[in-house]
């Protein structure tokens, strides 16, 4: 019997390239394709005997293609798309495939606005360092791990559960969690009651046998949240919550924090008196929410607290999420997806941490006009901290391209300057690459900075193209 072979149109996205993964190992045959193909994709999938296309013809779907699977950002006016279609091809969106393949196992879907990635690979880490062999398909990947999917022999697959155009309503996991609801897609929620109202329907959709891990100190969460039939497991920080608890509920605080340069230490004790110390690798009050979140679902999926433990200490983190990167010049970088302002905010936090009252240089690429227009003032103020503020042009994702991507961070730029920032702009990539070579190069020990890179675009590109990092 041939093996089936799927197509995969937009493979740069998140979801979709570990969608690749997970198929290969599932003993699919994988091609793809995408406007820009990066030399970190074309790489990991060479390695792997995947066909890769720079650009959408409908000369790119291979000859033995089973199926297409698309991202949402694919119109149907795609050549590959109609090409697909005259071939009386199969066709299904990145979330609709996930969805057929989550509802028809145990299915475990992490949601909310910030936290899904590094979560999902957390849960997943835990579940794997406790002997179990599980899927997962995340919007990211650990460091030093060679895949950013993978599939398990046991019926059981983590995903992230994404917000984005409701796609977490095809979704209906056997357990989930709700990490927090702010708003921050604006071009399908124009407001926090919509965006809201979408959770509390994916909160209904949880196999009532199963279980709803909840952040208890958001409070758009908790109202998403009485919509469930579940048993929930709330997590906080608060030492005292008014909150009502049903019969089946369970409640954990979180405190006695410890924060050092290697992590933090924490305790999570629940309502009923359980307790446990815990010790990870992670930096900002942000990811000792998410890890919590991690191990409450390990809990219900039957890991022994004994491996969550040791799980938790041997996370090695995650690329782009304050991920650490050493430069000859003595410089060190630390590189994050943040792209909201409250997540800028934790980074920055995380950053203190991390380095103390080290000067910090923050270069930020804002990601999508409408979210930066949206939330111009409270960029301006979660960039404030920083002793220097670079901002690139805004990577406009999913947006047409107008002037907008350069004035915009341009009038942050004046904003910020106008309340006591030192805030510039630069141009292009290619030209902060320059700056900071010749920086380095130009004024000695000015080396020994860290350095920030923020945003959820292209940003990373920096750490292939400028010479002399060493990790």
């Amino acid at each position: 019997m041939n093996q089936p072979h799927a197509h995969l149109i937009g493979i740069s996205g998140a979801g979709l390239r570990s969608l690749a993964d997970y198929l290969l190992d599932s003993g699919w045959t994988i091609s793809g394709s995408d406007q820009t193909i990066s030399l970190t994709l074309q790489s990991h999938f060479q390695a792997r005997d995947v066909s890769l296309f720079d650009g959408h013809l409908s000369e790119n779907i291979p000859p033995e293609t089973t199926l297409c699977i698309h991202s949402l950002a694919i119109p149907e006016s795609n050549s590959e798309r109609e090409a697909a279609r005259l071939r009386n091809l199969p066709q299904f969106s990145y979330v609709k495939f996930l969805s057929k393949l989550i509802n028809e196992q145990t299915g475990v879907a992490i949601a909310g606005t910030h936290g899904k990635t590094t979560t999902s690979l957390m849960l997943g880490h835990l579940l794997k360092e406790a002997d179990r062999n599980v899927g997962l398909i995340a919007g990211g990947r650990m460091v030093g791990s060679e895949k950013w999917g993978y599939a398990g022999k046991e019926a059981t697959l983590i995903a992230e559960a994404c917000e984005f155009r409701q796609s977490l309503l095809e979704l209906s996991p056997i357990y989930a969690a709700v990490l927090g609801i702010e708003t921050d897609h604006f071009d399908c929620y124009p407001d926090l009651n919509s965006l809201t109202d979408v959770f509390r329907k994916f909160c209904a959709q949880v196999n009532r046998e199963g279980c709803l891990v909840l952040n208890a100190d958001c409070p758009a969460t908790r109202i998403a949240a009485e919509a469930a039939t579940c048993t929930r497991q709330w997590f906080t920080l608060k030492e005292e919550l008014d909150i009502e608890l049903r019969e089946t509920d369970m409640l954990w605080t979180i405190s006695n924090i410890i924060r050092h340069k290697e992590g933090v230490d924490f305790f999570v004790t629940s309502h009923t008196g359980i307790s446990a110390m815990l010790q990870a690798p992670v930096y900002g009050i942000h990811q000792i929410q998410n890890a919590t979140a991690a191990l409450l679902l390990a809990l219900q999926l039957k890991v022994d607290w004994s491996d969550i433990t040791t799980g938790l200490m041997s996370f090695p983190g995650v690329e782009r999420r304050f991920q650490q990167r050493s430069h000859r010049s003595g410089a060190i970088f630390v590189d994050d997806y943040a792209h909201h302002p409250s997540e800028i905010r934790a980074t920055l936090n995380a950053l203190k941490q991390k380095f103390g009252e080290t000067a910090r240089h923050v270069v930020f690429q804002p990601h999508q006009v409408q979210r930066t227009e949206a939330l111009f003032d409270e960029f301006v103020t979660a960039l404030l901290p920083a002793e220097k503020v670079t901002l690139l042009p805004v990577f406009a994702a999913r947006e047409t391209v107008d002037d907008r991507v350069e004035s915009v961070p341009r009038r942050l730029v004046e904003a910020g300057n106008r309340q006591g920032g030192q805030f510039e702009y630069c141009p292009s990539l290619d030209h902060l690459c320059s700056s900071l070579d010749d920086s380095w190069k130009n004024v000695p020990g000015s080396g020994g900075e860290v350095i920030a890179t923020l945003g959820a675009g292209n940003i990373d590109r920096i750490y292939d193209e400028l010479p002399g990092f060493i990790c």
